[in-house]
């Protein structure tokens, strides 16, 4: 296992082999979650957080996902400051991205 460092100020999105995960900050969490919608794989990432933070929308189907249950498909993160730090297995490849191409 290898340990990653991100700056959340250059960082709202990662890649790690081929998955995608987004930047959810909310109170005082911050988490990589998926950004496939479990349903049909919509841009999860493009919904509302609801006002207590605890479920995400998705855009395309109006399907509520709970974070917690999103959390079991997330990237491990600890947060100091301005940096986020996760875990990713020691073949893995992870890149940091400003923005999603393919869905913004």
């Amino acid at each position: 296992m290898k340990a990653i460092s991100l700056n959340l100020s250059h960082t709202h999105y990662v890649a790690v082999e081929g998955k995608t995960y987004f930047l959810k900050r909310h109170a005082h969490s911050t988490q990589l979650l998926p950004t496939a919608c479990p349903h049909r794989g919509g841009p999860l990432h493009m919904g509302e957080v609801t006002g207590d933070g605890q479920s995400v929308i998705c855009p395309w189907h109006d399907n509520a996902y709970k974070v917690c249950n999103l959390e079991k498909k997330s990237l491990p993160t600890v947060r100091v400051r301005n940096q986020i730090s996760t875990v990713i297995g020691d073949t893995e490849r992870c890149v940091p991205l400003l923005k999603l191409s393919r869905y913004d």
